[in-house]
């Protein structure tokens, strides 16, 4: 415990032949009394230590050179700092008061002491507390905050002066009990308690929650404190065990203390509910029931059990079963017959009930009265009713039905699956669905929610369904008919009753068959015919039947007289039946069978009957629609039609003969033919009819005949041996033509034309018979020529014919007028050309072109010029009917050569879409002409781009395509629009040969928009854009000279004043300032993110900071900006910061410390400037 000096002695010398001794009393301390210095040693400062805590030096400095001996230069009387007091120590009294005790210093002297008491959770606590004199070593200090934590620092005082180091304690006094206390939630596992806060709230950090026992999965739980004022607080503990008792206790906690008194109450959890509540069918009554439940299946704690209906308040307690077997509970008061009740079984622990677990149960109703019935004879439905009992509830009622086998049977309590049911809400209905021919056992039950009374029943029978006749047919002399009776009907045997037309006599047989035959009828009668079934005594309604008995047949058939489609018939009636008209019927074996029906004579007439057809024809007698079986009957065969308009189709060596198809049937044709010139060489041919009957003629090939030679044909038809009359024909075979023919325009070269020349091969005579050879141009004003069979002279011309039109050259053989199959040749003559091709419009980009059109016959003209791509030129083309065009899309201020062809036989005027363009096209001789087009604006420029981007200004390359000048250029102009300011719009002019230009005083941080063109003579050409926003960079680094200056300072701050000047807008508007403060300007200060006031407490040497969040202080109210000439002050250290406060916080400078200060501005968030520092400032001492 020693105490250390630095002594300053002023105007210390620095000679090396003089020195110094230091003496003082008390003696003791280093460097050691009389200890001698060298003067060049001493310096201005002298360190001393060892010395006494608590005490009063004298210092003496003598001086010693060769001129001087021991002279007494300097003294000095110095107090030591005493030492801090020993043993503190805090006794907490209550909460709001503690008993400070200490110990003096245990060595050096003092003469008081100061106790400082700091807030270090309840800020801004702060109390000081002197005391003179050693008699008092204790100290009460009152009026503390429950739940706060502080600081006591005790100093030695000594003369006035302070303990240099202090000694300390840290306590907590204790926090204030929590308030009112309850259960918010609970279940089976857990329950959720809220408290309130302590009032007075006091200072806590948190809350401890307990539970016991500790069945919790958590037990103890802490809660932090939320809100100021802070506001309840919950806890929930889970994992417990259903219906057991449980305490909870809360205390609040500040730092280690926890609350003396903590807040506690009891609560119980939720028992667990019992299962599966059900009733016991068979002990529900009208007037009372059986319930039945399961106890809990996982463990729980509770005493019994209670039971109650939910529309009564009285309530049942039920002991607990000790086995854990299910537990039941007849109800033992009167209830009201089928009403429903809703049963509700609890678990009880202590005053807690478990969740309820309920069920519905209705009561039986009690049985209905007076149940009636009666059937419907004619829909065979039965209609019933009754009447509810007089007390009780019912909601509907349920039908009962079966058939019943046993007259003894009696009706089940309850309905049986084997039954038909139905509910409804009336107390009548009628059963529609009964089957027929049944006995019936009905009963009738009241319902309360599907719960049924017992059955009231009566026994009733339905009507048979009537039989069905299936079949009812004649036989000789008598009936046999068979019927069917519905599969859903029963009958015990059936009657038949049938009763002849005319008469009233009706028999009646018995029978247990579905079937039955009637023998001994008269013939030709007719009879009614009834069937009814019988069950139970009950006859069903009749299914009757008119059937008539089959008639004899006429006799003596005899065929009177045929024509050649006309029959007479003829016959006698019959004897011993009766019957009531004839019937004809005829066919072929092919055809359907054709009726003559409501014949009362002895004699038919059938016409229209078809030639060649072999039929089949019949007489019988009719009754009430029903024929004899055994008609009369005979064959009649009609003679074929013959053969008419026979059409020749004619070839070279064979040929078919074609007329229409003859009525009726024909089995097959006979052909009998020869030449004209050989009658001897007959050749026949018979050809059966295998074609599609469906086609309306007959087309029969002759073949192997000879070409160009004339035939004479026969043509007969045969129909079932029959022959009609012969048909004649003469006619001639087609010649041959095997010639090959050559066209040639020879006069094409010399510009004529108008004629060709044909030359053809001869035919061989020894192949086909002709006279001559026949040519045609295929146009109706050039006539044919011929020339003989045996000319030598094998060429002839076609003159005065059409430039460029199509001609179908033809030749034929011809034999006796009947030509051959044709040579076809097709052949174009070249179209003549255009004349007088000019430029009637030259403009810049088109052009319109006009000419003559040529005589003769053309399709259209070709108009072709070269492409302005002057890299790779391609050949245009341009095809119209007209004789003149416009071309569009031309390149302005460039030559041209346009070239006309006329074409004739072009694709889109040819008529033989099956010949090749390239044979049926002729183009005429080409005309051409060469044109210039006009100038014209220019184009856009391709090529606009910036190369070089500054805040202010900005540098473009731009170029314009050759093709694009369109003539003459003059200059280049840019305009430059701001888009975030309308009207600083500006334009700059450059050269025609430039390819680069510059543009300066643009706002950075702006958004421009640059429109390049071209100007020639005719005006601007169409703009190239561009869209630019300039950038903003760091703002420029301002002179060395630019620094903030000081205005005043204090001990903890310092004042400064800067202007707007010091940054300059060059490379975007300065938007904030901060201010930049350093102790030790050696670190690193140029990052983004500066540390705070708060960061550099920890720091013996402060690091460069940064006071404050940027900031504009030159900006008005309104938002303009103040002139650049006002300074701005700002005083730094006026703060009073929070250690743990986020962000930048203007805290207090240390006093007598030496500072620099620099501005920093920035044009953007991480886009800053900083000036050089400042020169050093330093702020007052404190003492």
């Amino acid at each position: 415990n020693a105490a250390d000096l630095v002594i300053n002695v002023p105007n210390a010398s620095s000679n090396a032949n003089a020195f110094y001794r230091i003496d003082y009393s008390p003696p003791f301390g280093f460097p050691e009394p009389n200890t001698t210095i060298p003067a060049s040693d001493i310096g201005k400062d002298i360190k001393f230590s060892r010395a006494l805590p608590g005490t009063e030096y004298n210092f003496w400095l003598y001086y010693t050179n060769s001129t001087h001996r021991e002279q007494l230069t300097w003294t000095v009387n110095i107090t030591t700092a005493p030492d801090p007091p020993a043993n503190l120590s805090v006794q907490l009294r209550s909460s709001k008061s503690a008993f400070i005790t200490w110990r003096p210093p245990g060595s050096g002297r003092y003469s008081g002491f100061r106790i400082r008491v700091l807030g270090l959770t309840d800020l801004p606590f702060e109390r000081s507390y002197s005391l003179e004199g050693n008699e008092t070593l204790q100290l009460s200090a009152k009026e503390l905050t429950p739940g706060g934590s502080y600081q006591v620092q005790a100093y030695s005082v000594y003369q006035g002066k302070e303990s240099v180091a202090y000694t300390s304690r840290n306590f907590t006094t204790k926090p204030n009990t929590p308030g009112k206390f309850i259960v918010w939630f609970r279940n089976e596992t857990t329950l959720l308690v809220l408290w309130q806060p302590p009032f007075p709230a006091g200072i806590y950090t948190h809350y401890r929650v307990s539970i016991t026992p500790d069945d919790a999965i958590q037990s103890v739980l802490y809660v932090e404190r939320e809100g100021e004022p802070p506001g309840p607080a919950q806890a929930a503990f889970k994992g417990l065990v259903p219906g057991r008792e449980y305490n909870i206790s809360v205390q609040t906690v500040s730092e280690d203390e926890t609350s003396s008194v903590p807040t506690t109450a009891r609560y119980l959890t939720v028992p667990e509910r019992v299962l599966n509540v059900t009733f016991d069918e068979a002990y529900t009554t009208s007037s009372s029931f059986r319930v039945r439940w399961e106890p809990p299946r996982t463990y729980s704690e509770f005493d019994a059990y209670q039971v109650m209906l939910s529309t009564s308040r009285r309530i049942f307690n039920v002991p607990r079963a000790a086995n854990g077997d299910s537990v039941y509970f007849d109800y033992p008061d009167i209830l009201e017959p089928g009403r429903t009740y809703e049963v509700v079984v609890k678990t009880i622990a202590d005053n807690v009930n478990s969740w309820p677990a309920s069920g519905e149960v209705t009561l039986r109703p009690r049985p209905v009265r007076s149940l009636g019935g009666f059937l419907d004879d004619r829909s065979n439905a039965l209609h019933i009713s009754w009447e509810p009992a007089e007390t009780g509830r019912q909601d509907s009622y349920r039908i009962s039905y079966h058939e019943q086998t046993n007259a003894s049977e009696v009706p089940a309590p309850f309905p049986v699956a084997a039954e038909s049911q139905i509910t409804t809400n009336l107390t009548e209905y009628t059963l529609d669905s009964l089957l027929a021919g049944r006995r019936y056992l009905i009963a009738v039950q009241a319902l309360s929610k599907g719960v049924a009374s017992n059955a009231s029943d009566i026994t009733r029978y339905t009507r048979p369904a009537a039989p069905l006749i299936q079949e009812l047919r004649s036989i000789d002399q008598g009936l046999m008919l068979s019927w069917r009776s519905d599969v859903n009907s029963r009958q015990d045997r059936y009657e038949v009753h049938y009763q002849r037309n005319g008469t009233r006599e009706e028999r009646t047989m018995a029978t247990n068959e579905t079937s039955l035959t009637i023998h001994y009828l008269h013939p030709g009668s007719g009879y009614e015919v009834k069937v009814h079934a019988i069950s139970h005594g009950v006859r069903s309604e009749p299914h009757s039947y008119f059937q008539a008995v089959f008639p004899k047949p006429p006799q003596n058939l005899t065929l009177q007289t045929v024509h050649t489609n006309l029959v007479v018939l003829h016959w006698q009636a019959p004897e011993g039946s009766d019957f009531s008209e004839y019937v004809v019927r005829y066919r072929t074996d092919a055809s359907p069978w054709q009726r003559i029906s409501g014949l009362h004579e002895n004699e038919a007439r059938i016409k229209d009957m078809h030639y060649g057809e072999r039929y089949l024809v019949q007489v019988n007698t009719v009754s009430f629609g029903v024929e004899s079986p055994h008609p009369l009957e005979l064959n009649v065969t009609m003679p074929p039609q013959p053969v008419s308009n026979v059409v020749p189709l004619v070839d070279s060596r064979n040929l078919t003969l074609e007329w229409p198809r003859p009525d009726g049937h024909v089995d097959f044709y006979t052909l009998k033919w020869w030449p004209t010139d050989e009658e001897d060489r007959v050749e026949f041919k018979n050809v059966t009819q295998l074609e599609d009957l469906s086609s309306p003629s007959v087309r029969i090939p002759i073949e192997d005949l000879s070409p160009g030679r004339q035939y004479r044909f026969e043509v007969q038809a045969s129909s079932n041996g029959i022959r009609s009359g012969t048909t004649h024909l003469s006619t001639r075979t087609m010649p041959l033509i095997q010639s090959d023919v050559f066209i040639a325009n020879a006069g094409h070269e010399q510009g004529q034309d108008e004629t060709i020349t044909l030359s053809y091969t001869p035919t061989p005579a020894d192949s086909t018979r002709f006279d001559i050879y026949r040519f045609s141009m295929g146009d109706p004003t050039i006539k044919d020529k011929e020339k003989l069979a045996n000319d030598t002279e094998r060429k002839l011309s076609f003159s005065g014919l059409t430039p460029g039109k199509l001609y179908n050259v033809t030749v034929w053989t011809v034999s006796g007028g009947v030509a051959s199959l044709p040579v076809q040749r097709l052949y174009r003559l070249h179209p003549l050309p255009i004349s007088d091709l000019k430029a009637i419009q030259v403009a810049a980009r088109e052009i319109t072109l006009h000419w003559t059109a040529p005589a003769g016959e053309y399709t259209d003209f070709e108009l072709q010029y070269l492409s302005a791509d002057e890299e790779a030129p391609q050949l245009l083309q341009n095809v119209t009917k007209n004789t003149e065009i416009t071309l569009q899309g031309l390149r302005p201020y460039h030559n041209y050569t346009f070239t006309v062809v006329v074409r004739s036989g072009s694709i889109q005027g040819t008529d033989f879409a099956d010949v090749s363009v390239s044979t049926l096209m002729r183009s005429s001789a080409p005309i051409s002409a060469s044109y210039q087009t006009l100038t014209a604006p220019p184009g856009k420029v391709d090529y606009f781009q910036p190369s070089d981007v500054q805040p202010g200004e900005v540098t473009f390359e731009w170029s314009l395509e050759p093709a694009e000048q369109h003539g003459p250029i003059d200059y280049f102009r840019i305009t430059c629009q701001n888009a975030d300011d309308a009207a600083d719009v500006s334009s700059y002019e450059f050269p025609v040969n430039a390819t680069q230009g510059k543009i300066d005083g643009l706002v950075p941080g702006n958004h421009y928009i640059f429109r390049i063109q071209a100007k020639s003579a005719l005006g601007y050409g169409a703009e190239r854009e561009h869209i630019q926003t300039m950038p903003i960079l760091a703002p420029p680094v301002p002179e060395p000279s630019v620094t903030p200056l000081e205005v005043s300072r204090t001990s903890s701050t310092i004042e400064i004043s800067f202007r707007q000047g010091y940054f300059s807008n060059a490379h975007g508007m300065v938007r904030s300032y901060t201010i930049i403060i350093a102790e030790d300007v050696g670190k690193n200060a140029s990052g983004l993110e500066m540390p705070s006031w708060q960061d550099v407490q920890a720091y013996t040497v402060w690091l460069p900071y940064q006071a404050i969040e940027p900031y504009n202080p030159f900006l008005t109210s309104n938002g303009s900006r103040k002139s650049s000439l006002e300074a701005e002050h700002f005083t730094i250290g006026t703060a009073n910061c929070d250690k743990h406060q986020a962000g930048y916080c203007n805290g207090p400078l240390r006093a007598g410390t030496t500072y620099r200060i620099k501005i920093r501005a920035f044009t953007d968030e991480d886009k800053f400037t900083d000036t050089v520092y400042s020169s050093p400032i330093t702020t007052e001492r404190s003492d």
